[in-house]
């Protein structure tokens, strides 16, 4: 079967959009957290721990699947990707209401309510990430048709994806934000 190389493209936006998330992302739960420290880590660790178990899971279940259809998968997780990136941008965009909300229901402890902020932009950014996650195995399974070629094949798309978050991390830095705005550069993106 012929390989279309329009993916390469798509995979190359799909790692420039991770990119945008995740800066995007931090800069909102800085003005939640109130200190840019606590919003890096808690991106990052939701950002590696989603990618990692959505590899993990994804990788598996593609070798289950039937071999005719990663394409198909692939779009499929691109959407459910769109989907909830837009929807966790405008939560997070309003995430300071919501907290405020909770601060009613929890008791004085500024350590306890720091503790809950984080866990729950954690499980927020989880879901996605673990759809990003999922984009390297399915694409490899469709690109590796040649077992002695797998690492040129792997890299290639890896590359491509680590050059679109470059790319997204110096627009976004650069341009998007100056230009449109924190939650339109999210909204953007998707």
């Amino acid at each position: 079967m012929k390989r279309t190389p329009i993916v390469y493209v798509f995979f190359l936006i799909s790692g420039m959009t991770a990119l945008v998330y995740e800066i995007i992302w931090t800069r909102m739960l800085t003005l939640v957290f109130g200190h840019t420290v606590y919003s890096v880590s808690v991106v990052l660790a939701a950002f590696m721990a989603g990618l990692g178990f959505g590899s993990y899971l994804w990788g598996h279940a593609i070798d289950q699947a039937p071999k005719k259809h990663p394409l198909l998968i692939y779009g499929l997780v691109e959407i459910l990707i769109f989907v909830t990136c837009a929807v966790i941008s405008l939560v997070l965009s309003e995430f300071q209401v919501f907290y405020d909300l909770l601060h009613r229901w929890v008791p004085e402890s500024p350590a306890l309510f720091q503790v809950i902020k984080a866990l729950l932009a954690f499980l927020l950014m989880f879901i996605p990430t673990t759809f990003m996650g999922a984009t390297l195995p399915l694409i490899t399974k469709y690109y590796v048709t040649d077992g002695n070629r797998l690492g040129t094949q792997v890299g290639l798309l890896y590359a491509l994806n680590t050059l679109g978050a470059a790319l997204g991390c110096l627009l976004t830095g650069y341009f998007f934000i100056s230009a449109f705005g924190m939650l339109e550069t999210a909204l953007l993106a998707t």
